[in-house]
């Protein structure tokens, strides 16, 4: 990303951009390095970084699991999360392991982070941190 700290649409934009070209593993990188950008971020940016509903990747799957991280960002810096990331179509109907490791399945269910198990998006342990 050419950007110090982009907006959640900034991350759908290239999250789009990257499955258009059928680079999933880029995508999901992109969604988690958002949480790094929110965390750095001042209170004041954090709440431009969200306030807008971002457009859609392209993929449901994404644009929950977005929506999710934009969730959990929100609640780990105290920062009242957006009224668009309850929107209905933001929540999937089938459940989704990110990492599309069936022997991480277990994992990811115990450790998901609410805002993304409720959406239907599930992610191992470590996944939304950083170094």
């Amino acid at each position: 990303m050419g950007w110090i700290r982009p907006t959640a649409g900034d991350v759908a934009e290239e999250i789009s951009r990257c499955l258009g070209e059928g680079d999933e593993d880029s995508a999901r990188r992109l969604a988690f390095r958002f949480i790094e950008h929110f965390d750095k971020a001042g209170p004041d940016r954090r709440v431009e970084m969200v306030s807008e509903r971002p457009g859609s990747t392209g993929d449901k799957r994404f644009d929950a699991l977005l929506a999710g991280i934009v969730e959990f960002a929100c609640a780990s810096n105290d920062t009242v999360p957006p009224g668009w990331a309850n929107d209905e179509d933001l929540f999937l109907d089938e459940f989704w392991f990110v990492s599309g490791m069936r022997s991480l399945h277990a994992n990811a269910l115990v450790h998901s982070p609410i805002s993304l198990a409720r959406r239907g998006v599930f992610v191992a342990q470590g996944s939304l941190t950083y170094a």
